[in-house]
């Protein structure tokens, strides 16, 4: 049978088939290109943007009439563990996830809001996260005591009596702020009621706590009971049906509206928190307008709250088994670095609170830590960490920081500012080195960013880009220092490593790539302008001694890759590191080596050529005995002979007018370096 002889038999169902057909096709392609278009405009999503996913919740405070309600929206550890399945499970949505303890996002510019105390009584607007380990919750404050109560002992199982708490109720006066979020009403003034607790045999450190001293306090769970008392207030006084506008919490003229009461038979019978009868004759606050009453905690007004917990003592997790049916120790936490130490010290008479936190590293870590979580977000999720700038950089800018702070507390040092002596500088301490390398930290985080903006461009670019950053910072540490040149070397040096940490960020680190690449941004620069200080007029100190000495100092190093930090200083920190030594003693076993093996600019300025010389001799007859202690692997029972030379040297250098500045600025630059070595073990 001929095909085209039956659709001409029915011409209507024949055009009606192929007008399906052609539907169908086109319908088709359409599905086709439609799918084709949604997979390009994916791939473009996933190439041009990054997506971060924030965790947020916890116990969240809700003022309703006459109560405070708390709700769980969403525990941010169970969200954060939620969200480690999927990535467990290889999902393609999960690229992957950043933590960093307490908080993994920073940036200087981010002010996240944390605190909210609006100007209604709304309850959507007027919630207090009072989540206990939320990173906004903690306060460094300056404190009066004026009352101690009775101490109370428990135990996390009263099964193990050894792991006994000690706690105290503290009453006291607000002298000071240290550090706090902004988004706090600042309490200089209050009353504050803070609970002590303590561990073990630390307990002898509460009941020292007198009326009449004052205490420097790192607090958590910050309350401002005062702020929730008016917000109660205003809730109430706004469910009123009578009055329409918005209270303003803080507007409340509390002691002109306060009255007391023989008799309530006309009142609504009252109770307190806990179901009790209100007392007769307790305050009552009487709305000016519409005469209605309710009820006050006068204890809670002009109040702050908060907690102090001693971390001196290990805390033990324990975990009940079931083959022993006994509580056994599963972690010990010990709390002996950074902030954790930071609980409660006594202020003497005539030293400040601002005082004390300058002299002690452990507080200002504490007070860091305030600053850095006031400006933090906790990040679980992101596809590419590295190209969120700001956290990058102020990351980096951290490390270069503490990397200098750190070079001028290692003690004791021969001819250089410690914490014993001030070397043999009379215009300096410590305490001036400190100063400058909190100055320093924005112009690290500026280079930081520099490079990070240089990626994958030229390296001798970068290097140009940080020029006026290192003028700037020249000014600003001498604005820190009343004019004291403390760091320009570091200046120079480590904005340079920040640039070159920046351009790498992101790939796997490798210190020696780092600082090859220094190389690479500095060599043809520092040639030229080393070749001509030879050719021509000396303009600096260094120049000179490069003209009759042929030492190229701090450029010759950056020309390098900063050799002396790659061949010298970081192999020899790291030996004493795995040897088992402190990171005070082997920085020391660092600095002896980079004495004995570097021709130091500072040390010829300030003590000639020959004085430069008896210095590398010392040096080298000290790191001899210090390298053949490592490969014996006797160094940590002879280290403190070698501190005793090094102190007995320290002496001599220091009489002697000596100081090795660029050795101290190249082991800051390996300290730097080893610090971001550690970061990238961990994570």
């Amino acid at each position: 049978m001929n095909p085209l002889h039956q659709l001409t038999r029915r011409p209507v169902k024949a055009a009606f088939g192929i007008l399906l057909l052609a539907l169908a096709g086109a319908i088709l392609c359409l599905s086709g290109g439609q799918y084709w278009a949604a997979a390009q405009t994916r791939a473009a999503v996933e190439q041009n943007y990054t997506t971060v996913a924030v965790v947020t919740g916890g116990m969240q405070q809700l003022v309703t009439s006459g109560n405070i309600v708390m709700v769980d929206i969403g525990n941010t550890y169970e969200a954060n563990a939620f969200l480690q399945k999927p990535a467990q499970r290889n999902w393609s949505i999960v690229r992957g996830q950043a933590t960093m303890g307490l908080v993994s996002g920073y940036s200087p510019q981010l002010s996240p809001l944390n605190k909210f105390y609006a100007s209604t009584a709304d309850i959507s607007d007027t919630r207090t996260d009072v989540f206990p380990n939320a990173p906004y919750d903690f306060a460094v404050l300056e404190v009066e005591i004026t009352r101690v109560g009775p101490e109370t002992t428990s135990y996390a199982y009263e099964s193990i009596k050894e792991n006994a708490y000690y706690d105290w109720a503290v009453d006291g006066k607000v002298l000071s702020v240290q550090a706090m979020h902004p988004d706090w009403d600042d309490p200089t003034g209050r009353n504050i009621l803070f609970f002590l607790q303590v561990k073990g045999a630390s307990d002898a450190a509460g009941k020292a706590i007198q009326p009449g001293q004052r205490y420097l306090l790192f607090t958590r769970s910050y309350r401002d009971l005062d702020f929730e008392q008016r917000m109660l207030i205003a809730q109430d006084l706004m469910s009123d049906s009578r009055r329409g506008e918005e209270i303003d919490p803080r507007s409340l003229d509390i002691d002109g509206n306060i009255i007391r009461y023989a008799d309530r038979k006309e009142i609504v019978e009252m109770t307190d928190g806990e179901g009790n009868p209100w007392p007769d004759d307790a305050p009552l606050y009487k709305d000016p307008v519409t005469g209605q009453e309710e009820p006050l905690y006068m204890d809670r007004f002009h109040t702050i709250s908060c907690n102090v917990t001693d971390m001196s003592q290990p805390w033990m997790e324990y975990d009940w088994n079931e083959k022993t049916q006994e509580y056994e120790v599963q972690r010990v936490i010990h709390f002996d670095t950074d902030y954790d130490l930071a609980s409660f010290t006594l202020l003497p008479d005539g030293v400040t609170a601002e005082e004390l936190i300058a002299s002690s590293p452990t507080w200002q870590k504490a007070v860091e830590a305030i600053r850095v979580s006031d400006h933090s977000v906790p990040v679980l999720a992101v596809n590419h960490l590295e190209a969120l700038a700001d956290f990058a950089a102020g990351y980096l800018a951290g490390l270069a920081a503490e990397a200098l702070e750190q070079e001028v507390r290692l003690t004791p040092k021969p001819g250089l500012v410690d914490r014993h002596n001030a070397g043999a500088h009379r215009d300096m301490d410590v305490f001036t080195f400190i100063d400058s390398a909190c100055a320093l930290r924005p112009y690290f985080e500026t280079c930081a960013r520099i490079g990070l903006a240089h990626r994958e461009k030229d390296a001798q670019a970068c290097f140009d880009a940080l020029r006026v950053p290192g003028l700037l910072a020249e000014d600003a540490m001498r604005r820190a220092t009343g004019g004291v040149n403390t760091h320009k070397g570091a200046i120079f040096s480590l904005g340079i490593a920040c640039a070159s940490l920046g351009m790498g960020y992101g790939a796997p680190l490798r210190v020696h790539e780092t600082l090859a690449r220094c190389g690479e941004m500095t060599g043809a620069q520092m040639r030229k302008e080393l070749e001509a200080a030879k050719a021509g007029q000396a303009r600096t100190f260094g120049e000179t001694i490069y003209q009759k000495a042929g030492v190229g100092g701090v450029r010759a190093e950056a020309a390098s890759g900063f050799a002396s930090v790659r061949e010298i200083a970081l192999p020899r920190l790291n030996a004493g590191l795995k040897a088992g030594l402190s990171l005070n003693d082997a920085a020391l076993c660092a600095l002896t080596a980079l004495m004995a093996d570097t021709q130091d600019t500072n040390a010829v300025r300030r003590g000639g050529e020959a004085g430069a010389a008896a210095m590398r001799e010392t040096a080298r007859a000290l790191d001899g005995e210090i390298a053949a202690a490592l490969e014996a692997g006797e160094i940590k029972q002879k280290i403190g002979q070698f501190k005793e030379k090094l102190t007995d040297w320290d002496g001599q250098m220091s009489a002697a007018g000596i100081s090795p500045g660029g050795c101290a600025d190249l082991l800051a630059m390996a300290l730097l370096m080893a610090f971001c070595e550690r970061d990238a073990a961990e994570a």
